[in-house]
């Protein structure tokens, strides 16, 4: 049976990857047709990356050696 608190660091993982993709597109698509990027979405990436690193790191700090 998968521990729950690991269970729940991968599903929030994976909802913030999907997010980040997505603004990471958004923000591709925007600089192609030259259009400008609102300031607060490069800080939302920067802030989506390091959320994403950190549950990165408590999943493995989580897992049985």
């Amino acid at each position: 049976m998968p521990d729950p608190i690991n269970a729940a660091a991968a599903a929030g993982r994976e909802g913030l990857t999907s997010q980040l993709q997505e603004l990471e597109a958004f923000v591709a698509r925007t600089q192609a047709e030259g259009g400008e990027l609102p300031p607060e979405a490069r800080e939302m990436i920067v802030r989506l990356r390091e959320i994403v690193g950190a549950l990165d790191s408590l999943t493995k700090s989580l897992e049985p050696e």
